[in-house]
C-alpha cells in the first residue's frame, strides 16, 4: 500500500540551470535561499515547468525520490 507524502514533506533539490543550489523540504530549501515557500511550492507546478522549459538558466526544483 502506498501513502501519500504531503507536498510540504517532499524532498526537492533546486537547482539553476545544471548548477545545484540545494535540497530538502520546501521550508528547509526557503530558509537556505530566502526565497518565500509559495514561490517554490510555485515552482513544482506544472504550468510553470511549462514556463522555464525555454529558459536555460532559470531555477526549478525537482523531486527526489526516497532513494535517491
Amino acid at each position: 500500500m502506498t501513502v501519500a507524502v504531503r507536498k510540504m514533506d517532499r524532498i526537492y533539490a533546486l537547482y539553476k540551470g545544471d548548477e545545484y543550489i540545494c535540497d530538502g523540504t520546501i521550508t528547509e530549501i526557503a530558509s537556505k535561499t530566502g526565497k518565500t515557500r509559495n514561490t517554490l511550492y510555485w515552482m513544482t507546478s506544472n504550468t510553470y515547468k511549462k514556463r522555464i522549459s525555454r529558459g536555460k538558466n532559470r531555477l526549478q526544483m525537482v523531486e527526489l525520490d526516497e532513494g535517491e
